[in-house]
């Protein structure tokens, strides 16, 4: 099909080079003349005048170097290549709303007589479908979808004459294109995408590359918020036909770059990139903009109809993620050899030797020392004399900080720890974290770690111990906190999971104890909607409270076994916040309950209060005396400060810093500030992480 010139190329509203290097292009409607060009390889923009016929216009898709254009006022709709300038004019869908909150994919060149345009809808259950040569576009229902109580999600691509496409089931559906253009639906439903459970957002492209398609998995604590963890996976074709495809993960995706945004997704082998990284990934730092991606020959356009900028993350997790300070498997059961040690001592003319063993050094003085060493080197004591192999149950009794627990991306079967004060990393491998499934951190607990893997098991993990509860599995792991009675060691060790429901009208709380082969669930109204915190439950005074996500409490007796959402104290939000937006703590602090309040943001302060039980009032805090907070997405531990510089301090999951100089952000309360200094686009936050303390004491049953 031949297309419409409108007119020559004006050079001037294009950058000098363009057509040399991937863009993002951005559109700006009806609000200005001009659009944004940006280049995500040299971090740089141009502004540039449109002409006149695109003024106005929205970007909805693209295939080569030709971009589908639509204005909702005037409803025109047209292809437009960028090399020729010539024009396609395609009828709009009969309802433009379609159009703009839709996902458009593209078969082949709309200057090709076997061109489909497939616009998927969000949230609904059919195709909005065009084939080039008709007057229309046809409406085509997907029985499926209706059937499974499922929907469209948006992000989609055709590949090998397959609409592949995701829905509200986190299945793929792959979808015959020339059955569309016939108005019926012949596919296939490929199996489901087991995601990262620890995440509250997560953003899922299709991208084809080098013969390939490939989902890629970027999540996030929330809406617009830091990329925590990238999932990559290709889709694998098997010889036994289309219903044998299944997605699997991978490591890397060798020499190409892909660039991302809304739901679309774009590739180029780096070689092509001019400058790109290969195995990287090139997306929006604000995840909520929309963006369109397009493949123009030899060059990659990228559009959106708002103002953002590109930031990039490394694919190849193993790169990433390498920082082995120590392997901590084996400390403690080197072999030990007794030695001598040589006190050198010098006057004007002599040289003194004396030969002393290290086990006649005085006990008083090795628990002094014991203090001032980190927990990694009070471990390593029985390495250099077997006299003091004491020592590794003496370091429970001195001072050792929490340590942030964190499980490096695809390496399971090790766990990461990260010690903020000593600012070093150290690697524990562990056959408990040898899964199959993604393994998620929930909780922790006097060096006690609640770990699930996938959806169903349940585990109570002693990283340093390596002893391992196993809890009864679940159908499904819905719960929003879960907390101990006491450790495991205790006669009273029960373990407590809350699942709110029902847009908190209800709770559900689930109790097991050693010996019980299944999970004891009870149902309780709340008398008021309660929308928790993050936060686990804290156990206080008897009773398990609850943080909602505005302040206000939920109190668990367990034995009464009663609930209750508390009229006082009043919330301290006035309105409920997204996840990720804001995020809440609850702790115990001397004998008191303090919730944190703060921002994801690290430039916003952070904000205290204490529960007044007198008056059952939130009062503001100033200063945490000599004491350290440790927070993270689900945990809160509070500390007296091992030195005078860690006092009023709250220490986040959050990293500044390459693999060699990495440091923990902290927020102190005496500046208001964070510390170190940083620019957001510099920290680094692992996607499934604890705070938790040692603990070396084995657990006797």
């Amino acid at each position: 099909m031949a297309g419409e010139m409108v007119g020559c190329k004006d050079e001037n509203s294009l950058p000098h080079s363009f057509g040399s290097r991937p863009w993002l292009f951005v559109m700006h409607g009806t609000r200005k003349r001009t659009c944004t060009f940006f280049d995500p390889i040299n971090n740089s923009m141009e502004e540039r005048i449109l002409p006149e016929f695109l003024q106005g216009k929205a970007c909805l898709g693209c295939y080569g170097e030709w971009i589908l254009f639509s204005n909702e006022l005037t409803r025109e709709c047209f292809f437009l290549n960028t090399i020729s300038f010539s024009k396609i004019n395609i009828p709009p869908p009969s309802d433009s709303l379609d159009f703009i909150s839709g996902t458009v994919s593209i078969s082949s060149p709309p200057n090709t007589s076997n061109c489909v345009v497939v616009l998927i809808c969000s949230s609904k259950t059919f195709l909005l479908v065009f084939s080039l040569g008709t007057t229309s576009w046809n409406k085509v229902p997907i029985n499926y979808l209706n059937e499974n109580m499922s929907s469209l999600m948006g992000a989609s691509v055709i590949h090998n004459e397959r609409l592949f496409a995701l829905t509200s089931r986190d299945e793929t559906l792959a979808i015959d294109v020339p059955s569309l253009a016939r108005g019926c639906v012949e596919m296939t439903v490929i199996n489901r995408l087991k995601l990262c459970p620890m995440s509250y957002y997560w953003f899922v492209f299709l991208v084809k590359c080098a013969g390939d398609l490939f989902s890629i998995a970027l999540h996030s604590y929330g809406r617009g918020q830091l990329v925590t963890h990238v999932e990559v996976r290709r889709l694998e074709l098997s010889s036994k036909g289309c219903n044998e495809m299944h997605w699997r993960r991978v490591q890397d995706i060798g020499d190409h770059t892909f660039f991302l945004s809304g739901n679309y997704g774009g590739s180029l082998p780096a070689n092509m990139a001019w400058g790109a990284q290969c195995n990287c990934i090139y997306f929006p730092a604000n995840m909520a903009i929309q963006i369109l991606f397009g493949r123009p020959n030899p060059q990659l356009h990228l559009f959106t109809r708002e103002r953002c900028w590109i930031g990039k993350a490394t694919v190849g997790f193993s790169n990433k993620y390498t920082l082995e300070e120590d392997s901590l498997n084996s400390f403690g059961v080197a072999e030990t050899k007794e030695t001598d040690s040589t006190i050198i001592g010098k006057d004007d003319e002599n040289k003194m030797v004396i030969s002393r063993r290290w086990d006649e050094l005085p006990i008083d003085l090795l628990e002094l020392l014991l203090p001032r060493l980190s927990l990694v080197d009070c471990l390593r004591l029985p390495s250099v004399c077997k006299g003091w192999s004491y020592a590794k149950s003496s370091v429970q009794k001195g001072k050792v900080c929490p340590w942030l627990m964190h499980l490096p991306n695809l390496k399971y079967g090790s766990c990461k720890f990260f010690d903020p004060f000593y600012c070093k990393e150290y690697t524990l491998k562990s056959d408990a974290l040898d899964a199959q499934d993604h393994l998620a951190l929930r909780f922790s607990k006097g060096g006690w770690v609640v770990i699930t893997e996938g959806n169903h098991r349940v585990f109570i993990l002693n990283p340093f111990t390596a002893q391992i509860i196993n809890l009864p599995s679940l159908d499904n792991y819905i719960f929003d906190g879960i907390s101990f009675m006491s450790l495991p060691a205790s006669p009273d060790f029960v373990v407590y999971g809350f699942s709110f429901q029902m847009y908190g009208e209800y709770v559900v709380i689930s109790s097991w104890r050693p010996g019980e082969e299944e999970w004891v669930s009870h149902e309780f109204r709340s008398s008021s909607p309660f929308f928790p915190s993050s936060n686990n439950p804290v156990l206080f005074q008897g009773e398990f409270y609850c943080l909602g996500r505005k302040g206000e409490l939920g109190v668990f007796n367990p034995e009464m076994e009663s609930w209750n959402v508390l009229c006082k104290p009043e919330p301290i939000l006035l309105v409920v916040p997204w996840y990720g937006d804001e995020y809440c703590h609850l702790l115990e602090l001397n004998g008191e309950l303090i919730s944190v309040f703060k921002e994801d943001d690290i430039k916003k302060p952070i904000h205290l209060f204490k529960l007044n039980q007198s008056e059952m009032v939130w009062k503001k805090v100033e200063h945490l005396g000599d004491m350290t907070l440790f927070v993270d997405r689900r945990n809160s531990i509070a500390i007296p400060a091992l030195e005078k510089k860690y006092v009023n301090r709250i220490y986040i999951p959050k990293f500044e810093g390459n693999r060699d100089s990495k440091k923990v952000i902290f927020y102190s309360m005496e500046d208001n500030r964070y510390h170190p200094c940083v620019q957001t686009h510099t920290v680094e936050e692992p996607v499934t992480c604890v705070w938790m303390e040692p603990n070396l004491h084995l657990h006797k049953s």
